[in-house]
């Protein structure tokens, strides 16, 4: 699967699946704002992974919403919702 975006306010996440060994699967994500990196890719899935490269994606995707919500570091604009 290619590199996914998501839009989620003023910021994008950019998620990308990671194949191990053994049909499991990780995913990584980045967040950014005005093309400029505000969190740097961040994996997700550990050693175990996950069974579907869905699952990974979703997870990632999950966790970078949840990163920009409770702040990790990441400036909110004013005009945020």
């Amino acid at each position: 699967m290619a590199e996914q975006l998501f839009l989620y306010g003023v910021y994008s996440i950019q998620v990308r699946s990671l194949e191990l060994q053994g049909a499991r699967w990780d995913a990584e994500y980045e967040i950014r704002h005005r093309d400029h990196a505000v969190q740097v890719w961040t994996t997700v899935g550990g050693d175990a992974g996950y069974e579907s490269e869905t699952d990974a994606i979703e997870a990632a995707h999950q966790q970078a919403v949840a990163d920009i919500e409770h702040g990790a570091g990441i400036p909110k604009p004013r005009t945020f919702p």
